[in-house]
């Protein structure tokens, strides 16, 4: 064995990373990198008693140079008696439907072709050649982006069940090991061409950090390491207080704003995910899809909105919206309008109507009040109301609350404008007109679940209507 095997072997050892019998599926190009893997993960294969598999996607970007590196694949895959899987796409096409750069269109089409192929073929892993210079390449492109320390951890080793079984091993090493065995590869033109970021920051830039430390990838990936040690630690204390002070995605907005920035922010961005991501869909975790994120500036807004002493403020993020409910903040991916409004109904007496949007069935009735219907009738949250015939004006609705409306509650509190007196509840401002009001032509006579006004209340003997109301 190799000495570069024996290294890949004991670094996909200590992570856990290969197929305990099975299929690896191995991504592979036909560039220098990919093809060194295929040739460790052929022999280690082995020795470990699983099978692979390569699959090789044609991006169709450089004419007749994509085929060529396609049928090169395929006759090296014969060769050695390996099962060959191809895909191609249009990425071009694909980047300006999705308003993608070219570089994120023929990731997320790759990708989403290695996870069919693997499901189709019931692999257990994926193997693809991010080595450790592209570790480095990465964390200097984050670092230009303004990212912490998750973005500083650079390339993980694994993520779910896609392995990179080469992340600590340097480029030099794998050209080394590309002429020892003298295996064949082909080169990618636009490598050399500085018009991608990657190949800006490969060709200047590396070059430039090496001259200062001629080890600068080894000490780039032991950076990596520190900084992915510390994301891990931060984010496991971000996930206990999720699990400890969060409802769903609902949390009080004083302990969020409190938490050292390091954790609050974790929590912020926790929460947005998984307000966002939808659920996996396949075997593999959607790698092809660059996970939603937020900018430090959004994070920023959300615990300004906690501190705030606005109890009904509210932002918009991308794909959701964030909002107060007094000491509560609450990520909502639904993103319902502030002004979401049930229909009204008119009661009439003998019948029952259902205001679906709010789960409840609403019941009319005309009676007599009198000692048979006792004041536990008018139960303590204000279900059921009791308003004397004569003073009725016009038609009962039941209906949201409009501008101006106000009402003197029989408990004698005085008049206060129902938007006051939500204020005074602390009923959300998002949920205000999602209220029940029980109104005639005069005005307010009662709203569930607050209170009755003091006009046609009725007094023994009196014809009254009754307005109960039911959850259903």
């Amino acid at each position: 064995m190799s000495q570069l095997i024996g290294k890949i072997l004991e670094f996909t050892d200590e992570h856990g990373m290969l197929p305990n019998g099975g299929v690896l599926l191995i991504c592979v190009s036909g560039g220098a990198d990919s093809m060194c893997l295929l040739e460790v993960m052929r022999h280690i294969s082995y020795e470990r008693d699983f099978g692979i598999a390569v699959a090789h996607y044609n991006h169709e970007l450089r004419g007749d140079e994509s085929d060529r590196d396609e049928t090169f694949v395929m006759l090296i895959c014969e060769h050695h008696g390996v099962p060959f899987y191809s895909g191609r796409g249009d990425v071009s096409t694909y980047a300006k439907k999705g308003g993608l750069s070219i570089e994120e269109a023929a990731r997320d089409m790759r990708y989403e072709f290695f996870f069919d192929t693997a499901d189709k073929i019931g692999a257990l892993k994926i193997a693809t050649a991010h080595n450790m210079n592209d570790n480095s390449e990465t964390m200097i492109i984050n670092l230009a982006r303004g990212a912490g320390t998750n973005g500083m951890s650079g390339i993980p080793p694994f993520r779910g069940n896609v392995i990179r079984p080469l992340l600590r091993t340097t480029r030099t090493e794998i050209l080394d090991f590309i002429n020892e065995r003298d295996i064949p590869f082909v080169e990618d033109s636009t490598n050399v061409l500085e018009v991608h970021t990657r190949n800006k920051v490969r060709h200047n830039l590396i070059p430039l950090m090496e001259s200062i430390n001629p080890r600068f990838c080894e000490a780039a990936s032991t950076a990596s390491q520190l900084f992915r040690a510390d994301e891990e630690f931060i984010s496991d204390i971000a996930e206990l207080f999720i699990h400890d002070c969060c409802t769903g995605l609902t949390t009080n907005a004083t302990d969020l704003a409190v938490l050292p920035f390091s954790v609050s922010s974790r929590v912020i961005r926790k929460l947005y995910v998984m307000g966002t991501q939808e659920e996996n869909l396949n075997t593999f975790p959607a790698e092809s899809k660059r996970p939603n994120s937020l900018s430090y500036n959004h994070v920023l807004d959300v615990l300004a909105l906690c501190s705030g002493d606005n109890p009904s403020a509210g932002i918009s993020l991308p794909g959701m919206t964030v909002y107060r409910e007094y000491d509560r903040v609450i990520f909502d991916a639904e993103q319902k309008p502030d002004d979401n409004e049930f229909a009204p109904i008119y009661p009439t007496v003998g019948h029952s109507s259902i205001i679906l949007s709010l789960g409840l069935k609403i019941t009319c009735k005309l009676t007599q009040y009198d000692d048979n219907i006792s004041k536990a009738t008018l139960n303590s949250n204000f279900a059921s109301f009791l308003f004397k015939s004569l003073d009725i004006c016009g038609k009962i609705a039941v209906r949201p609350r409009r501008e101006g409306d106000s009402i003197r509650l029989s408990a004698g509190s005085g008049t206060k404008t129902l938007k006051k007196l939500f204020i005074d509840k602390k009923i959300p401002a998002r949920k205000r007109s999602l209220v029940p009001v029980i109104s005639d032509d005069e005005g307010v006579l009662g709203i569930y679940g607050i209170g009755t006004g003091d006009r046609a209340v009725p007094e023994l003997g009196d014809s009254v209507i009754q307005i109960d109301f039911e959850e259903i």
